[in-house]
């Protein structure tokens, strides 16, 4: 029998293993091996048994023809195919990567520079084989049907916007060809019945669908919407669910046992070869682009597989993207711009922007307004409800020493401890805790005090003004447990509480018809943060809390502030994102900041705080070096925060005219990474925008 060899990549995470390796298929796994399968091999000096994932299948011909075979990319010169290795097992208790995720896997690494065996896990977001136990059911029946909200649904007459964006992506999705567009539409407008319609169109093809959410708690609300209209035909995954339910919805997808798979950034994986449609959800939410290595942006992602399996790809949000909107609006565009300008069951909510200075002048030092609580007692005794949203979790958020000056920080981040009510200080980024000080441990003061607000005290507040309202918290320290996202929003929505408190996952793509008032309690925590998009991001969070108001009658928003002079709050007050947009473009474009440049930003930490300096100091020198064009190299400076985990970072930031030059520098500080840090001590951070 002619031998078959297999390319493997070894399924450990290292710069010295990213590359794949040459082995010899035994003749018993010739009709059993696949691409994309995690075999058993011996590998080293040691033949040490280690997993890792077949990228190839090739006979000696093929062998022969790759460039690989001169170039001595698999194995060294003096070793002869007759002395490779043989695979050992097919580790039947793995998942193996299917065709379209390895090819997925093979874009991460190129496109984000990422080491391969990152993206192949990336690419799987179940990883194992879990056997079925008695007490597992489907996680969609936890999921039940409000009649009555189903049937006001039922009764819904689409507008003449709605409809004309349904044919036109119908119409498109119809050609069996890669399309992709951009919905734009105020909150409220109706963009969710828009892609259920289009959903429907690509089930009775036969194809399988991927609807995106940027939050957790948002699945409950549209896998319900979702159940409503097309019953059990649905999984969902997230990383909140456990190994067993996360297999068990896995199987139902690559089983075809589903057509619909409903989750935030992972369910971009799923293992469906006949894909006909993904949809992007709030595609402006920051959690679609990953934070870990490989740091990759789902959008590109989408748009990646959707042309690969001829899919049609819709993104969607009242506040798009200021780059992605900016695309859209070329003129010669792949991306198809749909406008639903006006709600569809109501009118927008009435927005009021309160000058908390004015307030402490006039002798309230509360967190509430006047205005605010009588607002809410107005809400409470109509019956209806009310949403503060609260950038900020936690009791108090500075914990200080009046005496000495000390203010409270994590050993091993450059951050504040937060108060909790529990008594503890508490570190919200590595979980450090420590019990509050009776005494300030630096001069032995009792004089310690705190100062700041997050939701654990607006929460404490808010039970004190209002005694007979019944008050929900949502926020990471209360949607721990499993399904508690679930069950705080199914609670709310069931009217069995009067007023909800949360942070951003409050006030993203939510929609309760009951509430008629919503409150930012600081709209300006995050105006004037370092970035360059801080406005964007103030404009887009704030649109979207004033957008969960009056979703079926007309409702109030209040704006919080102590800073009233910024346009943000106008434009947040009229909802009109397309003058905040031409606005900011124009600043972007003064200013060199992406559409217009892309930036290379490459962040290095180190537990070395000297070690680090050195190094940034000669990579600065490097890319100075090697600047041939016209790209601006800035820094190194520190990071915010500069210190996580025990790590110390520095970063550098390079604009440049294309993303192919964005690359070549991504490239050169990869090279002098290898070349300056051989023993690895350094962590290297790549980001292109």
């Amino acid at each position: 029998m002619e031998k078959t060899f297999a390319s493997i990549i070894v399924d450990i995470t290292t710069d010295a293993l990213n590359k794949p390796f040459l082995y010899v298929v035994p003749d018993k796994f010739i009709d059993k091996i696949k691409l994309g399968d995690k075999v058993v091999f011996p590998f080293g000096k040691n033949n040490a048994d280690k997993e890792g994932f077949v990228l190839e299948l090739l006979n000696l011909e093929q062998l022969k023809e790759k460039s690989f075979y001169q170039k001595d990319a698999y194995f060294k010169k003096e070793d002869a195919i007759e002395n490779l290795k043989s695979i050992k097992a097919i580790a039947t208790n793995k998942i193996a990567v299917s065709q379209i995720l390895l090819k997925i896997a093979i874009f991460l690494c190129r496109e984000y520079s990422a080491p391969l065996p990152n993206c192949l896990k990336t690419v799987l977001p179940v990883k194992r084989i879990v056997r079925k136990n008695k007490k597992q059911v489907d996680a969609i029946s936890k999921y039940k049907i409000n009649d009555s909200e189903k049937k006001t649904r039922d009764e819904i007459q689409l507008n003449e916007e709605q409809n004309s964006v349904i044919d036109s992506i119908v119409n498109a999705y119809k050609t069996n060809e890669f399309s992709e567009h951009l919905i734009y539409g105020v909150t409220g407008s109706g963009k969710t019945e828009v892609y259920i319609k289009v959903i429907e169109e690509v089930l009775k093809d036969g194809k399988q669908v991927i609807v995106m959410i940027p939050e957790i708690a948002l699945t409950h609300q549209t896998v319900i919407r979702l159940k409503e209209k097309f019953e059990d035909n649905i999984a969902i995954i997230h990383s909140r669910m456990s190994e067993g339910d996360k297999y068990i919805q896995y199987k139902k997808c690559e089983d075809k046992e589903t057509a619909i798979l409903v989750g935030p950034r992972s369910a971009m994986f799923a293992p469906f070869e006949n894909l006909g449609l993904i949809v992007i959800d709030e595609v402006n939410d920051h959690s679609y682009k990953s934070d870990t290595v490989p740091r990759y942006n789902t959008i590109d992602v989408a748009r990646f597989r959707c042309k690969e399996q001829n899919a049609t790809l819709i993104s969607l949000s009242a506040t798009p993207n200021i780059d992605l909107y900016f695309e859209a609006n070329k003129k010669d565009s792949e991306i198809k711009l749909h406008k639903l300008s006006k709600r569809a069951n109501s009118s927008l909510p009435e927005v009021t922007i309160v000058d908390m200075k004015r307030e402490e002048k006039n002798g309230n030092k509360s967190l509430f307004s006047k205005l605010l609580i009588d607002k809410i007692n107005d809400r409470l005794e109509k019956k209806e409800q009310v949403m503060l949203y609260m950038n900020r979790r936690g009791y108090n958020t500075i914990f200080t020493c009046k005496e000495c000056g000390k203010t409270y920080k994590c050993p091993h981040c450059d951050v504040a401890l937060v108060s909790h009510f529990d008594g503890m200080l508490k570190c919200h980024y590595c979980g450090y805790e420590i019990r509050e000080p009776m005494t300030c441990p630096n001069c032995k003061s009792k004089e310690i005090e705190k100062y700041g607000m997050g939701t654990e005290k607006l929460e404490e507040m808010c039970i004190d003004l209002f005694p007979n309202a019944r008050v929900l918290r949502m926020d990471k320290d209360t949607t721990i447990e499993k399904d508690g996202h679930d069950k705080i929003v199914e609670k709310f929505r069931n009217g069995d509480a009067d007023i909800l408190i949360g942070t951003q996952m409050i006030v993203k793509g939510h929609d309760f018809p009951n509430v008629t008032l919503v409150a930012i309690m600081r709209a300006d925590l995050s105006l004037y943060s370092e970035t360059y998009r801080s406005a964007e991001d103030t404009f887009s969070l704030l649109t979207q809390c004033v957008g969960r108001s009056g979703r079926k009658v007309r409702g109030e928003s209040i704006i919080q502030c102590y800073d009233t002079d910024s346009f943000v709050y106008e434009l947040v007050r009229e909802q009109n994102f397309e003058k905040f947009y031409d606005d900011e473009i124009k600043i972007r474009k003064k200013l060199n900041y992406p559409p217009f440049k892309k930036l290379m930003t490459v962040r290095v930490g180190s537990e070395n705080e000297g070690m680090l300096s050195t190094f940034m100091k000669d990579l600065k020198t490097v890319l100075d070096n090697k600047n041939d064009t016209e790209a601006i190299i800035l820094g190194p400076t520190k990071t915010n925060p500069e210190k996580v985990k025990d790590i110390h970072f520095k970063k550098i930031i390079v604009k440049c005219n294309t993303i192919e030059e964005a690359k070549k520098y991504r490239t050169i500080c990869r090279k002098f990474k290898e070349y300056a840090d051989k023993k690895n001590y350094l962590k290297m951070i790549y980001d292109i925008e």
